[in-house]
């Protein structure tokens, strides 16, 4: 799959997974692309590659900490 195809992927996916404070948490978003045949190996690491499109915060608050992604505006 090409970058542009995957690139519309983790956007539809985020979009999908979105909670109601604007961020979606890494784990759905994780499953939203491997349905639609997404194939990453660290989903943190393969959403750092991103880092154009996404904005990455983790919550260390609860364990094990919680990551979540947004879109950049």
């Amino acid at each position: 799959m090409d970058r542009e195809k995957i690139e519309k992927a983790i956007i539809e996916a985020v979009r999908d997974s979105v909670n109601e404070d604007g961020w979606a948490n890494l784990a759905q978003v994780g499953g939203h692309l491997r349905n639609q045949g997404i194939k990453y190996g660290k989903l943190g690491k393969f959403v750092s590659n991103y880092g154009h499109l996404l904005a990455i915060r983790q919550d260390t608050s609860v364990v094990p900490p919680a990551v979540y992604i947004q879109l950049k505006a």
